[in-house]
């Protein structure tokens, strides 16, 4: 005997990681499109990055992204 299936949909799963992530997601790209990629060549082809960078790159927040606030204010 066929029983036919109910029609169930399921539950509606956002996985954005919120407006901090976008945040830092479209910084990140515009900092890596106006300052990394028009050197981009020459970092590859001397396999190094240039120090004047780290500043603007810490500015930013990037130095220890993965650092919790709670354990970087420890220090």
């Amino acid at each position: 005997m066929h029983v036919p299936m109910t029609n169930q949909t399921a539950p509606s799963m956002d996985f954005a990681l919120g407006e901090t992530a976008d945040a830092i997601r479209d910084t990140t790209a515009r900092f890596a499109a106006d300052q990394i990629a028009p050197i981009a060549a020459k970092i590859d082809e001397t396999n190094l990055f240039p120090r004047e960078l780290w500043v603007p790159m810490g500015d930013l927040g990037l130095h220890g992204i993965t650092v919790e606030e709670e354990k970087e204010e420890e220090r």
